[in-house]
């Protein structure tokens, strides 16, 4: 597809960010924006948008586009994407895909019948610190993993459509499942609703995989963040994983992009398990701030609408088995029991075959 043209769907908190990238990549010519609220149409017109190519009705161009971007608040995913699949549109939606299962389920079920492309938005794949990281679990540089750790936490406004392990914790959840190449088969999780609004501010999420891997996530909007968010204005966050293999470990710090690769293993010396260093190094990675992060998102979808081969981050491995963990640590946390999964053929497939796209 050498010039697609883009409906954009949402100007409002990241949607502004979506159309940065797409004028980053320089498609700015091919792109309509449908926004609800006519105040934010300002937005687009500092992109020099015509105003013809503005409107509060996504029903007005959708079938002068051939992709839809969707970057709406959550509870509008499903029917916006039903909409775009049944109208044979390729959709990129932003996580999460849809606030349920089901939903998830049903859209996943549509966009096979119809051929059409559904990609998800989890950008932090495609930062280039991300692919390097995954080839090194899947060549064995790192041994056995045995342990993952998360923190996506800071002091920030509260998001008012889900709670912060849906808007925050979910995308190193994901992360997690796509760098093991695994869905868990257990979660435990606890979360408080400090602000009494009905969604968590806090949440401790517990991951066992098949592996025996097991990975811990922590977010908050009431906990401490170390770096000036690059997203939120005002903002002061943490974005930082480790993965602690057998014959390494790596830090791996989002907000600062700084990798860090640990050569370290337990040898059983006099007696005693015994940390045995081969030393540590901080390798030369290529950086990407938000809007060429989402921007690498969006040449690999459109790279997969040109080919018809199978995003990533798809509506099977990205949708339908990061609804049914959000459902269950939801579960769990209500309960104060782990709950255990039981995954289909096509939903283990659609992780361990999902490919590895380097940013560009």
């Amino acid at each position: 597809m050498d010039s697609p043209r883009i409906l954009l769907v949402g100007l409002g908190g990241f949607g502004r960010n979506h159309l940065r990238a797409w004028h980053h990549l320089r498609l700015g010519a091919g792109l309509h924006v449908a926004e609800l609220n006519p105040d934010l149409h300002a937005e687009a017109s500092a992109f020099n948008l015509p105003a013809e190519r503005l409107t509060t009705d996504v029903e007005r161009f959708i079938d002068e586009v051939d992709v839809v971007d969707i970057v709406t608040p959550s509870t509008s995913h499903y029917d916006l994407i039903k909409l775009a699949l049944e109208r044979g549109k390729d959709v990129f939606v932003e996580k999460p895909m849809t606030m349920t299962s089901k939903e998830a389920e049903a859209l996943a079920r549509l966009a096979d019948e119809s051929g059409r492309l559904l990609q998800v938005g989890f950008y932090y794949r495609f930062h280039p610190m991300s692919p390097r990281l995954r080839r090194m679990i899947t060549d064995g540089e790192l041994g056995d993993i045995r342990y993952l750790s998360g923190n996506f936490m800071g002091f920030k406004r509260a998001r008012t459509d889900v709670g912060v392990t849906h808007t925050d914790g979910i995308h190193f959840i994901d992360l997690f499942n796509w760098l093991l190449g695994a869905a868990p088969s257990q979660v435990y999780a606890v979360t408080r609703d400090h602000f009494n609004r009905g969604l968590e501010d806090f949440s401790v999420v517990m991951l066992e995989y098949p592996s025996g891997a097991v990975a811990k996530i922590e977010s908050g909007y009431i906990q401490p963040g170390r770096w000036r968010d690059k997203v939120v204005p005002g903002a002061f966050t943490s974005k930082e994983i480790f993965v602690s293999g057998s014959r390494a470990t790596v830090e791996v710090d989002f907000e600062t992009e700084y990798m860090r690769i640990h050569g370290v293993q337990h040898e059983f010396l006099n007696n005693t398990w015994t940390p045995v260093s081969s030393g540590s190094n901080t390798p030369l990675t290529p950086t990407a701030d938000p809007i060429q992060m989402i921007a690498a998102e969006f040449t690999d979808f459109l790279a997969c609408t040109a080919t018809r081969r199978r995003p990533s981050a798809d509506a099977v491995g990205s949708g339908v088995v990061l609804a049914r963990i959000m459902e269950s640590l939801y579960e769990s946390a209500a309960s104060g029991s782990p709950v255990r999964f039981a995954w289909s053929a096509a939903e283990v497939a659609s992780l361990a075959n999902a490919p590895v796209t380097d940013a560009p």
